[in-house]
C-alpha cells in the first residue's frame, strides 16, 4: 500500500520525506465555520430558557435517534418528539420490556420537564430541549419510508440472539452497530484501556482506518478507480442502513468516502478541500454539529489520515532502512489518524493507553476484516438461514480472539496511564500540535529518529521507576461524585480505600495526584458508589484487593458481585479478607480495620470495613496523627467501634455515609473529638447530601469541614506531628 503523493518522494527505499500539502481555502473557511458556529451557540445559550410552550403534556409521537440505553431507571434515548406539525429533539426516559432503536417510532402520553442544572449544557449541544417522560402504555407507530430499512436492521441484530461469546456481541457491534452487549464480561473497558474504544464505535476514526486500508489494497491490486469508488460508496450506504442512519453513520461514511477519494487524488490538498467542504456543508445542515465530538473525531481523524500519513511513512521508512514498509504505513495510517483526536480521547476516556500504537496497528486488519466479511455475511444469513450459525460462528472466532488479546493487554502492567484534561484544553492542544507539526514539517535523519525513540522510551522508563517516590505522605479524598474513594499513599507505596462508581472522575483524579498504580484497593462494602469502579481499576493496580471478611461468606447476591469482581480485577490469589484487629501497612500508616466485627446487614452500610489510619512519623510505633475512614458507616456503628478499639480521639474523620442525616448523632462530634472532618459527596446530588444536620453538629464543635462537592480533591498532607490540607478548588 502506497500512500499519497507518491510522485513527491524521491526514492522509496531511502524515506524521503514528501511534499508537505498546502492549505487550501476552503480549509479555513470550515475553520472559520466551525468557529462562528460554536460561538453562536455559546452566545445564545440562556440556561434559565423555558421550555417551548407547544410541549404540553399529552400523547405524542417519538422517533428515536439512538438505539435505547437502559438503565438503572429505565431506558433513555435522543428523540424526535412529533405534534400537530410541531418537531423537538428531546431526551426520552420510558420504561418498558421493549428497547426501541433507532428510526423506530412509537405513540405515548408524556410529560416534559426542563433539565437539571448539572446536565443543562450538555444536552442543548446535542439541540436537546428538554426531558419526556413517557407515561401508561406505549403503542407502535409507523416508521414511514424507513420501515423496511428499520426491519432489516432488527433482523440483522437479531441473528446474534443467543450468541453469547464476546467475539459474537463485538460482531454484532462493528455490523449493526448495535452495541447492547458490548459490556458483556468488560469488553469496552478492555477496549478503552489498550486504546480501541475508537475501534468498536461507529466513528470516523474507525471507518476512516478501514476506508485507507480498503482503499490502498484496491489500489495495489489495480482496481480501477471508478469501480473502487462504486464499491466502498456501495459498502458504506449498506453500512449506514445496519447501523441505523443515525447522523454519526452518516458522518462517518462522507468522511471515508474522502478517505477512499485522496488515495487518487493527484494532491492532497485537493482531498482536503473536500473534506473542508463537507465539514461546512454538516454544520451548515445541523450547527450542533460543531459542539458534537464525533463530529470532531470523524473530521479531525480524516484530515489527519489525509495530511500526514506520508510523513509519518516516511519517518517510519527512515527509522527501519526501508525494511517492513506494509507494517510502517500501517502504523503511520493508525497514528496520523489518532495524532489530533489523542488529546480528546485522552480527556474523554481519561486515560492515555500506551499500548494504543501497537494494539491499533495488530487490531485494524482484524476490524475490518469483521466490518468487510459482516456486512458480506448478512445476505448469506438470508439466502441461506440454514448456514447462519456456521456463518456467524465462523466471524465470531476471530472477534473472540481479538476480545481476549485485548484483555489480556488491558492487564499487562502500564498498559495504560491514567490522565486528566477537559475537553477544550485538549482540543486547544491537539490544534496547537498539528499546526507546529504542518509548519514545520520535519525531516530528521535516521540516526535523530532512533535517538529521540530511545530517549523518550529512557524517560518513561525512569518516570515509571522513580514517580511513585516522589510523592510526600497523604492521605487524599479524591473527588469522584457521588462516592466515596480516598488515596493513602508513603514512601513509593499507596492504598485506594473505596472507587466510586464514575470511571472517569476517579482515572481523572487519581492522574492529578500523579498516580500510575495502586499497590492495593480496599472496599468497604458492595454499594455501586464504593466498589463501581473495581474492574476499571485492573489495569493500573499491582497488588491486592482488600475485603470485610464476612464478604466471601456471606451469600448474598450484592456480596457475591463484588467477590467476583474483585477476583477478576486483582486475580482469585490476591483477594484478602480482613477482620477487625487486622491491619495493611502503607508507608509510614498503619490502616487497622476497626468495624465490622460481624455482619449485620448482609454487607451494607451498617457492615462497611473501617479503617484507623494511623501516621508514624518517627517509627517508633507511636503515632503521631490519626484519620478515621468509616464508608458508609453510621453514627450508632463509629461509637461502637471507637468504644471497641479503645480509640479515644481522632484527628481527621471522613463523615460516615457521605455526611447524612444517620451519620451523626447528639454530641457525636464531642465523642469523636475531630479536628478536621472530610465529606465526600456529588455536587447537587439528589439525597441532599450533606445533610445540614451533619454540617450543624461539626460546626458546634468547631471542626474545620472538607467537601468535595465544593472544593474538589481534599489532600491531607502529614510531616511530623503537623498535617497541612489542600484543597483543589476554593
Amino acid at each position: 500500500m502506497r500512500m499519497l503523493d507518491e510522485g513527491a518522494l524521491e526514492r522509496r527505499d531511502a524515506g524521503a520525506v514528501p511534499v508537505r500539502p498546502s492549505a487550501p481555502l476552503a480549509f479555513f473557511c470550515a475553520l472559520a465555520v466551525w468557529a462562528a458556529a460554536a460561538a453562536l451557540f455559546f452566545a445564545s445559550y440562556d440556561p434559565e430558557r423555558p421550555l417551548p410552550e407547544a410541549l404540553a403534556p399529552g400523547v405524542w409521537t417519538f422517533e428515536l435517534v439512538e438505539d435505547a440505553r437502559e438503565g438503572e431507571f429505565g431506558y433513555s434515548v435522543p428523540a424526535r418528539a412529533m405534534r400537530d406539525g410541531e418537531r423537538f429533539d428531546v431526551r426520552l426516559l420510558y420504561r418498558g420490556e421493549k428497547r426501541f432503536m433507532a428510526r423506530e417510532r412509537f405513540e405515548a402520553y408524556a410529560t416534559f420537564d426542563a433539565f437539571y442544572e448539572a446536565n443543562a449544557m450538555r444536552f442543548a449541544q446535542q439541540g436537546l430541549v428538554a426531558d419526556a417522560h413517557v407515561v401508561g402504555d406505549i403503542v407502535a407507530a409507523p416508521c414511514g419510508m424507513l420501515g423496511p430499512l428499520v426491519e432489516l436492521r432488527r433482523w440483522a441484530s437479531g441473528l446474534f440472539d443467543g450468541m453469547d461469546s464476546r467475539g459474537a456481541a463485538l460482531v454484532r457491534a462493528l455490523v449493526t452497530g448495535d452495541r447492547v452487549d458490548l459490556d458483556r464480561d468488560g469488553m469496552y473497558d478492555d477496549m478503552k484501556a489498550v486504546g480501541l474504544a475508537h475501534m468498536v464505535a461507529v466513528s470516523g476514526s474507525h471507518l476512516a482506518v478501514v476506508a485507507a486500508l480498503a482503499g490502498g489494497a484496491m489500489k495495489r491490486f489495480g482496481v480501477p478507480k471508478r469501480l473502487a469508488t462504486v464499491l466502498m460508496c456501495l459498502f458504506y450506504g449498506a453500512y449506514a442502513v445496519f447501523t441505523g442512519l443515525s447522523a454519526p453513520v452518516i458522518r462517518a461514511a462522507a468522511m471515508s468516502c474522502i478517505v477512499v477519494s485522496s488515495f487518487w487524488a493527484r494532491r492532497r490538498s485537493s482531498a482536503l478541500a473536500a473534506l473542508s467542504a463537507c465539514v461546512c456543508v454538516l454544520i451548515g445542515l445541523n450547527p450542533h454539529n460543531a459542539l458534537s465530538l464525533s463530529f470532531f473525531l470523524s473530521a479531525a481523524s480524516t484530515f489527519g489520515v489525509i495530511v500526514f500519513t506520508p510523513l509519518f511513512a516516511s519517518w517510519l521508512d527512515r527509522a527501519c532502512a526501508g525494511r517492513c514498509a506494509s507494517v510502517c504505513e500501517a502504523f503511520a495510517l493508525t497514528a496520523a489518524a489518532s495524532l489530533p483526536i489523542a488529546p480528546a480521547t485522552v480527556a474523554v476516556f481519561s486515560r492515555i493507553a500506551l499500548i494504543a500504537p501497537l494494539a491499533n496497528l495488530a487490531a485494524a486488519p482484524v476490524f475490518s476484516l469483521l466490518l468487510v466479511g459482516g456486512m458480506a455475511a448478512l445476505p448469506v444469513c438470508a439466502a441461506a438461514p440454514w448456514a447462519q450459525q456456521a456463518v456467524l460462528g465462523a466471524l465470531a472466532f476471530p472477534a473472540e480472539a481479538l476480545c481476549a488479546a485485548a484483555a489480556f493487554s488491558a492487564g499487562l502492567p502500564y498498559s495504560s496511564l491514567p490522565a486528566t484534561g477537559d475537553i477544550v484544553s485538549a482540543g486547544a492542544l491537539a490544534a496547537c500540535v498539528v499546526a507546529a507539526l504542518w509548519a514545520w514539517w520535519p525531516a530528521p535523519s535516521t540516526r535523530t529518529i532512533r535517538g529521540l525513540a530511545c530517549a523518550a522510551a529512557a524517560l518513561a522508563l525512569a518516570w515509571f521507576a522513580f514517580a511513585p517516590f516522589a510523592a510526600q505522605d497523604e492521605v487524599v479524598m479524591l473527588d469522584v461524585g457521588q462516592g466515596d474513594a480516598v488515596l493513602v499513599r508513603s514512601g513509593g507505596a499507596s492504598l485506594l480505600v473505596d472507587t466510586g462508581n464514575r470511571e472517569q472522575m476517579l482515572l481523572s483524579a487519581l492522574a492529578r495526584h500523579g498516580v500510575s498504580s495502586v499497590d492495593g484497593v480496599l472496599v468497604s462494602h458492595h454499594d455501586d458508589d464504593h466498589c463501581g469502579c473495581l474492574e476499571t481499576l485492573a489495569p493500573y493496580l499491582s497488588g491486592d484487593v482488600f475485603l470485610a471478611d464476612g464478604v466471601l461468606s456471606c451469600g448474598c447476591d450484592d456480596c457475591g458481585e463484588l467477590s467476583e469482581t474483585a477476583r477478576e480485577a486483582a486475580g482469585a490469589s490476591r483477594v484478602r479478607t480482613l477482620r477487625a484487629g487486622d491491619a495493611v501497612q502503607v508507608g509510614r500508616f498503619s490502616c487497622t480495620a476497626v468495624w465490622p466485627y460481624e455482619f449485620e446487614e448482609e454487607g451494607g452500610n451498617a457492615d462497611s470495613l473501617c479503617l484507623l489510619v494511623e501516621y508514624d512519623a518517627q517509627g517508633d510505633r507511636i503515632p503521631e496523627t490519626s484519620v478515621l475512614l468509616t464508608g458508609d458507616a453510621e453514627a450508632s456503628q463509629i461509637r461502637e467501634m471507637l468504644d471497641r478499639a479503645g480509640i479515644v480521639r481522632v484527628d481527621i474523620l471522613k463523615a460516615g455515609h457521605h455526611g447524612s442525616k444517620a451519620g451523626v448523632d447528639e454530641g457525636f462530634a464531642d465523642r469523636v473529638k475531630a479536628k478536621v472532618a472530610l465529606i465526600s459527596a456529588g455536587a447537587n446530588n439528589r439525597y441532599g447530601h450533606p445533610s445540614p444536620e451533619a454540617l450543624e453538629e461539626f460546626d458546634r464543635a468547631g471542626m474545620r469541614v472538607f467537601r468535595t462537592d465544593e472544593q474538589g480533591d481534599v489532600t491531607c498532607r502529614f510531616e511530623g506531628d503537623e498535617v497541612e490540607v489542600f484543597v483543589q478548588k476554593g
